[in-house]
């Protein structure tokens, strides 16, 4: 993982580090004498500015990327963003909860709403996408998988704002579901 982070700092994904790693691992380099190689003896330009036109002794080094190719301008299929959102969530999930339960209001438990039907849609869409595939089942399965994923959010969140709105709310409700007692714990 430390390996994949540093890979993705802009310094080694620039230009100019690619092309010096090419010019080290090229044949043409290793030909030359060692003092035109180290760049604190030669100026800068000479190293970071040229173009690279040889090909790399071995295929370990060779252009690669960090990051997804984009298909099209319009629809960029970057996820990173998406998975910081998701354990954001999850994150403030941890505090609101209780949060929620020790100052039950409107807000708090539409908050908690909206993080808990957050959570839950992407667990469940992650579960849709991985075990329900069209190379697996079919192609009309994961569509039917997928519709009901949303269904069910949507009828999750709805539900929770009818609590919310016309009954006593979320950390109310939590709290009655708590003081049940069975007939054994009574007498």
């Amino acid at each position: 993982m430390a390996l994949s982070t540093l890979l993705r700092t802009p310094v080694l994904a620039g230009r100019v580090f690619t092309q010096q790693v090419f010019k080290y691992g090229s044949l043409s380099c290793l030909q030359r004498p060692l003092v035109s190689m180290v760049p604190s003896m030669a100026p800068v330009s000479q190293h970071a500015f040229k173009e690279v036109t040889h090909t790399p002794i071995i295929n370990s080094v060779r252009s690669f990327r960090t990051s997804p190719v984009r298909l099209s301008v319009d629809k960029p299929h970057d996820h990173s963003k998406l998975w910081v959102i998701e354990k954001t969530v999850a994150a403030l999930m941890i505090p609101m909860l209780p949060l929620g339960l020790m100052m039950p209001n409107k807000i708090f438990d539409s908050v908690i709403a909206i993080l808990i039907c957050a959570h839950s849609f992407w667990g469940l869409e992650a579960i849709a996408i991985d075990y329900v595939r069209a190379s697996v089942v079919g192609p009309i399965l994961p569509k039917i998988a997928l519709g009901l994923v949303y269904l069910i959010s949507i009828a999750m969140l709805g539900g929770l704002f009818y609590i919310i709105g016309h009954d006593d709310g979320l950390a109310n409700t939590v709290k009655q579901i708590w003081a049940i007692k069975s007939d054994r714990q009574k007498s």
